[in-house]
């Protein structure tokens, strides 16, 4: 394979050549991730509890941030000491938090603040989760690797970070990159939460085996396809896909009759399990999801009075940049429907 990948997980955007990939179970060479790992910046409580005192945050918050760490730290102990200290961040939060529509809103408005980099990366982080709720990984992709070069090592959040990146990847579907994302994450973060290790280990599995499938590429267009038509996608791009589509099948079971015929059995040709087509991960103890019901936001939605949503319909269009005006406006399509 002559293509080279972009592997955002490497935080410098390392461009890996084939030849520092495993190409049959398309990984990252060890030497390759042990440069990376000395390049990957590390959260420091030391230069947080320091940012905190500059913000002008109280002895007690300070005090129970570092209790917190000293007690061992979960991903959201950087987040509840930013709410002390960040009051826009805070109400956009909290908003998210009771899964009401205005909060992607308000964390969109932080973001295109301009803030700094501390609060600039719990507000696209938290963005990435909650367009992700609403069926948008291209958008929370996006987000996520931008997260990924920029914002690294100001948030204890890095781990759950460049897992959600190749989550994401998975549903668009970009299988490629999504199984180096999540093979780079495993070997990266390896003190990240046990519940996102065991989700990516057997999502990385699935994937795998699906890719190693001549169904793979037929899969993948049918899921974009798919994702087209639930985003009203019209037209010839939709429809030439779909006859691309159909043409593959048939020299598939053209390929598959003759090796029958020739008393042969196909290998690889069964299906394996693939990736989840909506952005929800396997249930149980381990189960890492939506930050909120997955119809949470649509029935608060509905439930509004007409004036109040064309009032956050016409902030987005006159308060926030083209990019995150178009983000948002995919979010609140598919909030509506």
């Amino acid at each position: 394979m002559n293509r080279v990948f972009v592997v955002c997980s490497l935080g410098v955007l390392a461009a890996f050549a084939p030849a520092q990939q495993d190409k049959q179970r398309k990984s990252v060479k060890p030497a390759a991730i042990e440069a990376a790992r000395q390049l990957t910046p590390r959260f420091s409580p030391d230069k947080f509890a320091a940012w905190l005192k500059k913000q002008n945050a109280s002895p007690k918050v300070i005090a129970a941030f570092r209790s917190e760490w000293k007690a061992g730290p979960d991903g959201r102990i950087t987040d509840r000491a930013l709410r002390a200290v960040a009051a826009p961040y805070r109400v956009a939060m909290e908003l998210c938090d009771e899964a009401k529509p205005r909060g992607a809103l308000e964390l969109a408005k932080v973001l295109a603040g301009k803030p700094d980099p501390i609060l600039r990366a719990h507000a696209r982080y938290f963005l990435a989760r909650t367009v992700l709720d609403e069926d948008d990984p291209e958008g929370a992709v996006d987000l996520l690797k931008d997260f990924i070069r920029h914002d690294r090592g100001h948030t204890y959040l890095d781990g759950e970070a460049a897992f959600y990146l190749g989550f994401s990847l998975s549903l668009v579907p970009i299988v490629d990159e999504a199984i180096l994302n999540l093979d780079i994450f495993l070997k990266l973060y390896a003190d990240a939460p046990e519940r996102y290790r065991a989700n990516a280990s057997q999502l990385l599995q699935d994937l795998r085996a699906q890719w190693q499938s001549p169904l793979h590429g037929i899969a993948d267009d049918m899921k974009q396809c798919e994702r087209r038509l639930r985003k009203d996608h019209k037209g010839d791009q939709v429809e030439t896909k779909q006859l691309s589509i159909v043409e593959k099948i048939a020299v598939l079971i053209e390929e598959m009759e003759k090796q029958q015929q020739s008393g042969g059995s196909p290998s690889g040709n069964t299906v394996p399990n693939g990736p989840a087509n909506k952005s929800s991960l396997p249930g149980g103890e381990g189960r890492v999801g939506n930050l909120h019901g997955s119809r949470g936001v649509k029935d608060r939605w509905g439930n509004m009075k007409d004036a109040d949503r064309e009032k956050i319909l016409s902030e987005l269009q006159t308060k926030l940049p083209e990019r995150f005006r178009v983000l948002l406006e995919k979010y609140y399509e598919r909030v509506n429907k």
